[in-house]
């Protein structure tokens, strides 16, 4: 008989917006893998299956996984290929060989050296919005006064993005998910298409200007100078693309596990004292964050052709959510999956970043940005906690998780 608690997910909604976990539970044991009606997605729910599915590529495709399942208007769409843009993400949503093209691109981009050598300025811009901190006793928005602005000058400063340009950039990362994934009027659809024209212009005027005039250190620099045997270089169009995919995984996806492990760490002062204390165990602890509760929830995938998964049929054509927030509290692959313990060892086990192919470029440099503000926090204010009665506000997204505003305080 088909399960028809496919029909009670709402993850945009509370109760499953603020805690996804319990509904998810409930799906591992009573239907890992089922059809949501309002999304059209297969929910994924179980560790071996969601492994399995980002292992093999042939059968499911990462092709069009970004593309919006709504229709939207004739002069919404007029907008938006006016200014040249299209759902392509690069990355994201290609299979090989385009993906592998593409990534041996990314790769020269961000090699381990380079990343390793950003650790003392990611160090002075955790200190500079730290320093901005009340000296002795205060309460801020950690999240607009740390967590955001902290990845988003990260990235903006890897591809030499203007820095007074900052806020507006975060603003328009947003635009799409919002415009492809959410119910709007058609007047409000309009005013998004719109924004989302002018980012895409911004972004090719960039691309064109570091053509002039490349600038040794800059990453966009890196990639439109890059060159593989057998490969054409990368053109404008891919470029601007790519940028745009960058820029909001270089910041969105750090910007949400510092404030998960904020969340976590302080719902629990035994562990955050315990990183106060000895603040080697950071990154494991970052791995147990990335495991309870990933930046990256979900991720897309399209069936190729027919298949079974954990006994359910699902046809050809089908486009499967992979729930990685699921799959990382898996019972049959955590002892005691639900408990947040620092001290996990299997914790690296986690899909946190994804896996094979499409495992996160960015992984290394997130993990960098997160092991230094944790450890700069630890240093500077031991005695942080969260604000009496604070609940996180969480932005309704199928695929990314994590605070909005996150209220936090300190005593000297």
């Amino acid at each position: 008989m088909e399960s028809l608690l496919g029909q009670e997910y709402r993850p945009l909604e509370l109760p499953q917006l603020e805690d996804p976990h319990p509904f998810l539970a409930r799906l591992r044991r009573e239907a890992p893998v089922v059809l949501a009606p309002t999304f059209q997605l297969w929910l994924i729910t179980r560790y071996q299956d969601v492994l399995s599915i980002l292992k093999d590529s042939r059968r499911f495709s990462s092709q069009d996984i970004l593309r919006s399942p709504l229709e939207l208007p004739r002069e919404v769409t007029a907008v938006l290929e006016e200014a040249g843009f299209t759902q392509d993400y690069p990355l994201l949503g290609d299979d090989p060989p385009a993906h592998t093209r593409i990534r041996g691109f990314v790769g020269k981009a961000f090699s381990a050296a380079r990343m390793a050598a950003l650790a003392p300025r990611i160090q002075q811009i955790a200190t500079e919005y730290l320093d901005a901190f009340p000296r002795r006793e205060g309460r801020t928005d950690v999240v607009a006064g740390l967590t955001y602005p902290l990845p988003m000058r990260v990235a903006t400063e890897l591809l030499g993005i203007p820095q007074e340009d900052m806020d507006r950039i975060k603003k328009w990362c947003e635009e799409p998910i919002q415009l492809f994934n959410s119910g709007q009027t058609p007047e409000q659809q309009l005013e998004r298409a719109q924004r989302i024209a002018a980012y895409w212009l911004y972004l090719r005027a960039l691309v064109e200007e570091r053509r002039r005039n490349p600038r040794p250190d800059d990453i966009l620099t890196t990639l439109i100078e890059a060159r593989i045997e057998g490969e054409k270089p990368l053109d404008t169009r891919e470029m601007v693309n790519l940028a745009s995919v960058l820029v909001f995984a270089a910041q969105e996806t750090t910007t949400n596990l510092l404030g998960n492990a904020l969340i976590h760490l302080l719902r629990h002062p035994e562990s955050w004292r315990a990183l106060c204390e000895e603040p080697a165990r950071i990154p494991q602890a970052v791995e147990e964050v990335l495991r309870y509760d990933a930046p990256a929830s979900a991720m897309m995938r399209s069936t190729t052709e027919d298949v079974v998964l954990s006994g359910t049929p699902v046809p050809q054509g089908s486009r499967l959510l992979l729930l990685f927030n699921s799959a990382n509290r898996d019972e049959d692959i955590y002892e005691q999956a639900d408990r947040f313990d620092i001290t996990r060892e299997s914790a690296a086990r986690h899909l946190g970043f994804g896996y094979g192919t499409h495992f996160c470029v960015g992984a290394p440099l997130a993990r960098l940005q997160a092991r230094i503000t944790l450890e700069t926090l630890t240093q500077r204010l031991p005695g942080l906690s969260l604000v009496a009665g604070e609940r996180p506000v969480y932005l309704p997204n199928l695929l990314n998780r994590g605070p909005q505003r996150l209220m936090v305080e300190w005593k000297a």
